[in-house]
């Protein structure tokens, strides 16, 4: 990482400008990243390698307005959704889906699901490269816990492109940062944290700078 915890205001304190940030950009109608098209190209991508059986237990990290639980639904699968922001949709959401969806209002590293809980696969599209620096271990190992051995994850991360090639953070609205992997950065972290490497599928970003790199793991 380009820049270090050190560099970083304290974890309390992050998380309620994170919070402060999402609320602020859904209920603004700002959330542009509902209907990016490089979003949802990577959700797509992951569904195309998920196990083809139905009713697979899908845990959705940062669902927003249910753009991606709602294909993988479509699809013949069950989906858990968590986010740090319960916004406007989730109401309609769980009308429309019913059982086939729930959604909880938690950040990942601090929800305990029931006992036993086990997921077959998790997606996180576009969360982790906003997470605290000294959270990505405590975020990444509680993922790994409540995902079945040989679980496909999918993380869909910022990616540097040519015009802007060095890794690190960035400043975004409202104290909120992002991260932006290299191609090799994002295979290292996801690799000294316990999961084992299936691929990457580079995606272009239909706004902002930069590329999105969609890293394929299982556990």
């Amino acid at each position: 990482m380009s820049k270090q915890a050190s560099d970083f205001m304290a974890q309390g304190d992050y998380r309620k400008a994170l919070d402060t940030s999402f609320v602020h950009r859904y209920s603004h109608g700002e959330d542009e990243w509902s209907w990016d098209i490089g979003m949802i190209q990577a959700a797509q991508a992951f569904l195309e390698r998920l196990d083809p059986r139905a009713d697979q237990h899908v845990l959705d990290i940062g669902v927003g307005r249910g753009r991606d639980a709602s294909t993988f639904i479509l699809a013949g699968h069950r989906v858990t959704g968590l986010d740090i922001v319960e916004n406007s949709s989730w109401p309609l959401l769980r009308k429309r889906w019913g059982d086939r969806l729930q959604l909880v209002n938690k950040a990942m590293q601090d929800w305990q699901p029931a006992p036993g809980t086990l997921f077959d696969a998790a997606l996180d599209n576009g969360c982790f490269h906003h997470q605290h620096p000294d959270e990505w271990g405590a975020y990444l190992g509680h993922v790994r816990r409540l995902l079945r051995p040989g679980a496909l994850v999918g993380l869909n991360v910022f990616g540097v492109d040519a015009a802007h090639p060095q890794p690190g953070w960035r400043e975004m609205d409202n104290q909120r940062q992002g991260y932006f992997f290299t191609d090799d950065g994002i295979r290292q972290t996801l690799e000294a944290h316990g999961f084992t490497w299936q691929g990457l599928e580079v995606i272009e970003r239909q706004h902002g700078e930069a590329r999105y790199l969609l890293a394929l793991v299982r556990t």
